[in-house]
């Protein structure tokens, strides 16, 4: 692992594409090369296309085939580039930033960042909030998007927030944003199981929507919120990480559009759950990426 990696240390471990090849394949097969198709170790390497080819079924693949970077025209050090600054940004960048530090067209700085947020989201959906969790919705809209503010709102997207409090001193631990069609039951309802472990205790206002919680085996704790106000106070937390995400989608990305906000989302979330691993940030989200699955690009912007 590259713990504590510095900008020197990075420069001379990944400063070409070969450097970044022998990275993924330690990071795929780590055991030694094994056939995607029949799990055969036997293999032999072909050079001049950088194949590898199994002596069993003789399936050739590259080290980038089922990754992210499958199919990719731009180099990989450009792309080992754009997730060492992303893991070791505080807030990231936004795509038009990336298209002057890697000399890349704004498309493909686009279509990158979003699959390197499609990594971030795929390795956090492998774990749930649990125990103690404050929840709350919020709602996003760019600044084209004005108009009432709160449940009700128009030309908005609905957010449910969660955040894991510790039990010891309901501090947060872990959070997790999801978009919504809308409040009703049926539409949030699955998004919750799916996201918050059963059993856990969920603090929320008393919107009728979360009241059903209870017939999903979660242990709820409505509170009284009276004037709107009150509710940053009640649920503090949750109230802090929506405020700290739009003021990273405002102040980095400059407004994001409805279709691609989930990805903002889980990136944001992605880097909140990690900021105790400052030092291993960066090995961490290059293996995400290393092991993520393919992104088609028409299902990027679908």
């Amino acid at each position: 692992m590259y713990n504590n990696i510095n900008f020197f240390e990075y420069q001379n471990k990944f400063s070409s594409d070969s450097d970044c090849r022998k990275y993924l394949f330690e990071s795929r097969w780590p055991n030694g090369f094994e056939c995607p198709k029949c799990q055969c170790n036997d293999h032999s390497y072909i050079s001049s296309r950088e194949l590898y080819q199994c002596s069993n079924c003789r399936y050739q693949c590259s080290v980038i085939v089922g990754t992210i970077f499958e199919s990719t025209k731009t180099p990989l050090f450009k792309w080992f580039w754009m997730i060492f600054l992303i893991a070791n940004s505080k807030n990231g960048y936004s795509s038009s930033a990336f298209t002057n530090l890697l000399s890349i067209a704004y498309g493909t700085a686009l279509s990158m960042t979003h699959k390197i947020r499609t990594a971030m989201a795929a390795r956090d959906a492998k774990y749930q909030l649990a125990g103690l969790v404050e929840m709350d919705d919020a709602f996003f809209g760019g600044k084209n998007h004005k108009g009432k503010r709160g449940r009700g709102s128009e030309n908005k997207s609905t957010v449910i927030v969660g955040v894991q409090l510790s039990q010891k001193n309901e501090r947060p631990q872990y959070i997790d944003m999801i978009k919504v069609e809308n409040l009703l039951e049926n539409t949030v309802k699955e998004p919750i199981k799916e996201h918050v472990k059963s059993g856990s205790t969920l603090k929320t206002d008393g919107y009728s929507t979360y009241k059903v919680l209870k017939k999903y085996n979660y242990k709820h704790i409505p509170l009284v919120v009276g004037k709107p106000e009150n509710a940053s106070k009640l649920l503090p937390w949750v109230h802090i990480m929506i405020a700290n995400a739009k003021g990273n989608i405002r102040g980095t990305h400059h407004g994001v559009s409805p279709k691609h906000l989930q990805k903002y989302l889980s990136e944001f979330c992605y880097r909140f759950n990690r900021r105790y691993q400052l030092n291993q940030r960066f090995d961490r989200l290059l293996c995400a990426c290393a092991l993520a699955e393919p992104v088609i690009i028409a299902e990027l912007f679908a």
